[in-house]
C-alpha cells in the first residue's frame, strides 16, 4: 500500500528545485526593485497593487498566479509538477520576498528609522541594539541617493531576515501536524488554493477545462477591466470616475475600495455602528468560495450587532460618537467609549480578537485531538507508518523540527533583548496560537481576519506587563514590535509562512505531488527569498531616500506610527475589561462550536461570529461582501444546483480572481513606465 501511495505521486526532480531556486532569486532581486520603482511613482502604485498579499484581509499571495498567468502560453507543455513548483515560488516570492508594500519599508529600514524621531532621552536604548544601524547612518535615508554602508547595514539585514526565516521555521512544522486534519478530514477548502489550482489545470491543458474556458474568460476580462478604470481614475483626473472611487462629499474612498463615511452622510449621522462598505470586487469572488453557513452567519451577526450598538446609543452609550466618521468608530480614535466594537457595554472587539482568536485555536487543537495523539503514538513508535506515508515526513521528524525550531525562535527572540518571560508570550501567542485561529478562519473563509496592527494584538502582554512600564526598556519596545507590527499584514509577521506553508501542501495534494519535495522547495526558496529581498529593500531605500519612498517610521518608538496604537492607549483599557470579556468570546465561539458539532441543523457557524466582529473585515467594511456572496451563492444552489455551481459560477469566480491577479501586473508595468516617464 506504502509503494502504491508512491507511485501516484509526481516527484520535483532536485535538478528543478535547482533551477527553481536560482529563479526565486532572481524574480526576488528584479521584483524588489520593481516595487520601490512603483512607491516612487506614488498613489496606487504604493497601496492598491502588489505581488503579495493586497491587504488586511485579503491575503493571497498575488505572484503565485501571476508566474503561472506568464507561462500560459506554453499550455499544454508545462508538468504538473512544475506548474506546482512555480505555484510554491511564486507564493514565498510574493508573501516574503517582495510581499505587501510595507514589508520593503517596514524590515529594517523604517523600524530602523524610528531612532532619528524618538526622544532624545530613549534613543539610547535603540541606539544600543545589536543590529540597528549607526545614527548617522539612518539618517543618510532621509535624503536618499547615497551609496549604501554595507558595513552598518549588514547586522539589520541579517537582524530582519532572521525575524521571518525563524519564525517561518516554527510555524511551518506546525502546520506538519495540522496538514492530515485540515486538508484531508475536513477538507477546508482554502478558496485561493482552488482559485489557483484551477488556473493549473488550464495551463497544464486538462481536457475538461476547454468547455468552461470562455466562462473563465469572461470573469478574467470583467474583473481586469475594473482595475483598468480604477488605475485610469486615479493616475488620469480627467478619466470618468464612473465608479465614484475618488469619493465624494459624505465620504471617502480608499485605494483598496473601503468606503469610509464622514459625519455628513445621512446613514453614518443615524446609525451608530455604520462602518461604511467595500466596493472592492476581489473579497466577493474569494468569499463565494467559502461555506454557505460561514457567510450567511457573518453578515446575520453584523446585522445584529448594528441593532445592539444603536440599542446602546439609546442607553446613553457612544454620546459623541456622530462627531467622528466611520474609520474613528470602528477603532476607537475618539476614545474607545465611542467605538461599538471595541467599546462599551459590549467590547466585540475584545471578546472576539482575545477570547475568539484563543478558542478558535483551542477548538483546532481539541477536534484534532484523535490525529493529534495518533502522531504522538507513531512518533514515540519510530518508523513510517501507513498513515504517514502520504505526509511530507514522518511525525517523530516532523516533531524534532517543532521543538528545534522552536528552540531557535527563542533563541532569536532572546537575542533581540525579549525576557524569557515577554520571549514565551510572544512565541505562544502571535507564533502559535494566532497562527492556528488565523490559518484555520483562512482555510475556511479566504479572510485574513486579525491583521491590523492597531490595538488588540498586544493584549497578552497583560501578563508580563499589567500596566504599560513606567520606564521603558529594550525588552518592552521589542517585543512590542513583534506583537503589532508583525499582525499589521499578514506577510509581515509569523502567520504569513503558516499561509503558503498549508496552501502549499493543499496544491501539492491536489496535485498529486510529492509533499516532501513541495516542503523542500518551500523552505529553500523562502530561506533564499528573505535573505535577497532584505537586502535589496536597503539598497534601495538608500538610493530613492524618504523624500520618494512613502517610508514608515517618521515618528517615535512610543507612537509606533499609529495614534491609536501607542503606548499611551495600553492603560486605557483596564486588564479587567480585556480579560472579562476575553473570556465571555471564549465562552461563545466555545459553544458555537459545539453546537455546529452536535446539531446539523443550527444555522450559526462560530467562524461567522469571528469574521463579524473580527478587526479586519470591519476595518476593510467587507460585510457586504459576505452578504453580497452569500445570495449569489445561495441563488446559484438553490435554483441550479451543484451543477451550475461547478459547470458555471465557478469558472467565472476564478477566472475573475485570476484577472484580479493579472491587473497587479499590468498595474505595476505602468508603474515602472511612470517612474522613468511621468505621466
Amino acid at each position: 500500500m506504502e509503494n502504491k501511495v508512491e507511485l501516484r505521486e509526481i516527484r520535483i526532480k532536485p535538478s528543478s528545485i535547482v533551477l527553481l531556486v536560482i529563479l526565486t532569486a532572481i524574480v526576488t532581486f528584479v521584483g524588489t526593485v520593481d516595487v520601490f520603482l512603483n512607491l516612487a511613482s506614488g498613489g496606487i502604485f504604493s497601496c492598491r497593487y502588489g505581488f503579495g498579499p493586497t491587504n488586511e484581509t485579503m491575503a493571497m499571495p498575488i505572484f503565485s498566479i501571476v508566474i503561472l498567468l506568464l507561462v500560459y502560453p506554453l499550455k499544454g507543455r508545462i508538468s504538473t509538477a512544475t506548474l506546482v513548483s512555480l505555484y510554491v515560488v511564486g507564493s514565498v516570492i510574493g508573501t516574503y520576498g517582495i510581499g505587501h508594500f510595507q514589508n520593503n519599508v517596514n524590515f529594517p529600514v523604517s523600524l530602523a528609522r524610528l531612532t532619528i524621531f524618538t526622544q532624545e532621552e530613549l534613543r539610547p536604548i535603540l541606539q544600543s541594539w545589536w543590529w540597528m544601524p549607526p545614527y548617522d547612518v539612518i539618517q543618510l535615508v532621509e535624503r536618499g541617493g547615497v551609496p549604501t554602508n554595507w558595513g552598518s547595514w549588514f547586522n539589520a539585514i541579517v537582524f530582519w531576515s532572521l525575524y521571518f526565516i525563524t519564525f517561518y521555521l516554527f510555524v511551518s512544522s506546525v502546520m506538519l501536524l495540522f496538514r492530515r486534519r485540515w486538508i484531508d478530514v475536513e477538507m477546508l477548502p482554502f478558496p485561493y488554493v482552488i482559485a489557483t489550482y484551477d488556473v493549473v489545470r488550464r495551463v497544464s491543458g486538462e481536457e475538461d477545462t476547454k468547455k468552461t474556458m470562455k466562462l473563465f474568460l469572461i470573469g478574467f476580462v470583467v474583473l481586469l477591466i475594473f482595475e483598468i478604470q480604477i488605475m485610469c481614475t486615479q493616475i488620469f483626473p480627467w478619466w470618468p470616475d464612473v465608479l465614484i472611487w475618488r469619493g465624494s462629499s459624505v465620504d471617502s474612498t480608499s485605494s483598496h475600495g473601503c468606503v469610509c463615511n464622514f459625519t455628513n452622510d445621512p446613514i453614518a449621522s443615524n446609525i451608530v455602528g455604520w462602518p461604511g462598505y467595500t466596493k472592492n470586487l476581489h473579497p466577493f469572488l474569494i468569499y463565494y468560495l467559502a461555506p454557505l453557513e460561514v457567510l450567511f452567519t457573518a453578515w446575520v451577526f453584523f446585522v445584529i450587532m448594528l441593532i445592539l450598538a444603536q440599542i446602546a446609543y439609546a442607553m446613553g452609550y457612544y454620546t459623541g460618537i456622530f462627531s467622528l466618521g466611520s474609520a474613528c468608530r470602528i477603532l476607537g480614535f475618539g476614545g474607545f467609549n465611542n467605538s461599538p466594537l471595541f467599546g462599551a457595554p459590549y467590547y466585540f472587539g475584545w471578546m472576539t480578537m482575545i477570547g475568539g482568536t484563543t478558542a478558535v485555536a483551542v477548538m483546532v487543537i481539541f477536534n484534532a485531538r484523535k490525529e493529534l495523539a495518533s502522531t504522538i503514538r507513531s512518533a514515540m513508535r519510530g518508523g513510517r507508518s501507513l498513515e504517514e506515508a502520504s505526509e511530507p515526513f514522518s511525525y517523530r521528524q516532523a516533531y524534532i523540527l517543532v521543538v528545534v525550531s522552536a528552540i531557535i525562535l527563542l533563541a532569536f527572540l532572546l537575542s533581540a533583548g525579549l525576557s524569557i518571560g515577554s520571549a514565551l508570550v510572544v512565541l505562544l501567542f502571535p507564533g502559535f496560537i494566532y497562527v492556528l485561529s488565523s490559518t484555520y478562519v483562512l482555510g475556511l473563509s479566504g479572510c485574513g481576519y486579525m491583521f491590523e496592527g492597531t490595538v488588540w494584538p498586544g493584549w497578552p502582554l497583560r501578563l508580563v506587563w499589567p500596566r504599560a512600564p513606567s520606564e521603558y526598556n529594550t525588552d518592552w519596545f521589542m517585543t512590542n514590535i513583534f506583537t503589532h507590527v508583525g499582525y499589521n499584514i499578514p506577510s509581515q509577521g509569523p502567520a504569513g509562512g503558516a499561509f503558503f506553508t498549508i496552501q502549499s501542501l493543499k496544491m501539492g495534494s491536489m496535485a498529486k505531488v510529492n509533499l516532501r519535495d513541495v516542503f523542500l522547495l518551500l523552505t529553500i526558496s523562502t530561506i533564499v527569498s528573505v535573505l535577497i529581498g532584505t537586502t535589496v529593500r536597503v539598497w534601495m531605500i538608500n538610493n530613492l531616500g524618504a523624500g520618494r519612498v512613502p517610508l514608515k517610521g517618521g515618528c517615535s518608538i512610543t507612537d509606533f506610527c499609529w495614534t491609536e496604537a501607542n503606548f499611551g492607549r495600553y492603560n486605557e483599557m483596564p486588564p479587567e475589561i480585556l480579560f472579562g470579556y476575553g473570556a465571555v468570546g471564549f465562552i461563545l465561539v466555545t459553544v458555537l462550536f459545539q453546537l455546529k458539532a452536535r446539531f446539523v441543523w443550527w444555522p450559526l457557524h462560530p467562524i461567522g461570529f469571528i469574521l463579524a466582529t473580527g478587526i479586519s473585515p470591519n476595518w476593510m467594511r467587507e460585510w457586504d461582501a459576505f452578504l453580497g456572496a452569500w445570495i449569489v451563492k445561495y441563488i446559484v444552489l438553490r435554483v441550479g444546483g451543484s451543477k451550475v455551481h461547478n459547470d458555471y459560477a465557478m469558472p467565472l469566480v476564478c477566472g475573475g480572481i485570476a484577472g484580479f491577479a493579472f491587473s497587479n501586473l499590468l498595474a505595476y508595468i505602468i508603474g515602472t513606465v511612470r517612474f522613468f516617464v511621468p505621466f
